[in-house]
C-alpha cells in the first residue's frame, strides 16, 4: 500500500491505496508517496485502475468505484481482504456493474472498515492488468 503525497489514477493526495506492488515502487521512487501498512481509505473511489483494493467504512456495507471504462456489460471478481477481522460484514454477496462505475455491497454492514480487493475482467475472461 502506498500513502500519496500525489494525486494518482484519480486517487487524491493523503489516500492510501493499493496498486500492484511494481507500481507502488515506482510510485513510491517517483515521489508521489511513501509505502504504507494501511488501512486504504474508505470511500467511494473514482480512479482510472481496473483493479485494486477498496475500503468499506464501519457502519457501511457498499462502496463504488467510478471509472468511465466500466460499463452496464462489464464483469468484475471481488473478495473481502481481511473477512476475518469482521463478524458481521463477512463477504460480497452483489456487484453491480453500470455505466461508469461498479457497486461492491457486502452481506451486512461492516462493524469497522474493512477492504475489497477488486479487479475488471475482460471478456475473454483475462484479468486486466493496466
Amino acid at each position: 500500500m502506498i500513502l500519496l503525497s500525489k494525486s494518482y489514477g484519480g486517487y487524491p493526495v493523503g489516500t492510501i491505496a493499493q496498486f500492484q506492488s511494481t507500481v507502488e515502487a515506482s510510485l513510491v521512487a517517483q515521489g508521489f508517496g511513501t509505502k504504507s501498512t494501511g488501512p486504504v481509505t474508505p470511500g467511494n473511489v473514482t480512479t482510472t485502475q481496473v483493479a485494486g483494493r477498496a475500503g468499506i467504512a464501519g457502519g457501511a456495507n457498499a462502496v463504488t468505484i467510478s471509472n468511465t471504462g466500466f460499463t452496464t456489460e462489464s464483469k468484475f471478481i471481488a473478495y473481502l481482504s481481511n473477512a476475518a477481522v469482521d463478524a458481521t460484514a463477512t463477504g460480497v454477496v452483489l456487484i453491480t456493474p453500470a455505466a461508469g462505475s461498479v457497486t461492491f455491497t457486502t452481506n451486512a454492514n461492516a462493524s469497522a472498515a474493512i477492504a475489497i480487493d477488486w479487479c475488471q475482467v475482460e471478456q475473454s475472461g483475462l484479468v486486466q492488468t493496466s
